[in-house]
């Protein structure tokens, strides 16, 4: 019982993180048009949260579920270390704004907001690796809560193949058992006579010889 409440936690744990994830993963591609370098860790954030929710949400995809927790860690990296540049390159960033605000077609309130907020992906990635942390957490433990399961799943049906196998020897043994009763109720039933008969025939023989 408990370790199904603690399983159905974790489930709905990891939907959460998923979830935020997803919509993360999302603003993030969308802010990509402006910072290319985000676009990988947003398609990375909405392929991992897809695989998580498809191996959370049924068991026979379970293997969606190990390859998301490896994608997690190669994503949480990426999102620290494009934190990290984001923070260390702002000059850089805002000579990229001002270089291609033509093709961006931004206004100048526009490119001044942007350069005002330069550094909000920086902080949503902060905030992301820890969830990721923290999502990578909840998918390792769900995925041993199954292995426990399947284990003693498993085992469970080891112990009914026993007792089957106890069962039908244990009947056999009875048959047995009363096989050899009968056989030797018969053998004495009709032993008893015959011995009978071949004494009462020695007796003519004597009594005739004398």
């Amino acid at each position: 019982m408990t370790e199904s409440l603690g399983e159905c936690c974790t489930g709905s744990a990891l939907f959460v993180f998923n979830g935020v994830d997803l919509l993360c993963g999302v603003v993030l591609t969308v802010y990509s048009l402006f910072l290319a370098p985000i676009l990988s860790v947003g398609g990375l954030l909405v392929l991992s949260a897809l695989m998580s929710w498809c191996g959370a949400s049924n068991r026979s995809c379970s293997v969606c579920l190990a390859l998301s927790s490896y994608l997690l860690i190669l994503l949480a990296l990426a999102e620290l270390i494009l934190a990290i540049v984001i923070f260390t390159q702002g000059d850089r960033i805002d000579q990229f704004l001002h270089d291609h605000q033509t093709e961006l077609k931004l206004t100048d309130e526009e490119l001044r907001k942007l350069e005002n907020n330069k550094f909000l992906p920086a902080y949503f990635l902060i905030g992301l690796f820890a969830m990721e942390v923290l999502r990578f957490c909840c998918s390792s433990e769900l995925q041993r809560a199954r292995h426990r399961h399947k284990y003693h799943y498993r085992s469970l049906n080891t112990l009914r193949d026993l007792d089957d196998e106890l069962i039908t020897v244990q009947k056999e043994k009875e048959i047995s058992t009363k096989y050899a009763g009968l056989k030797d109720k018969y053998r004495k039933k009709y032993a008893a006579p015959e011995v009978s008969s071949t004494a009462t025939y020695h007796e003519k023989v004597s009594i005739l010889n004398v």
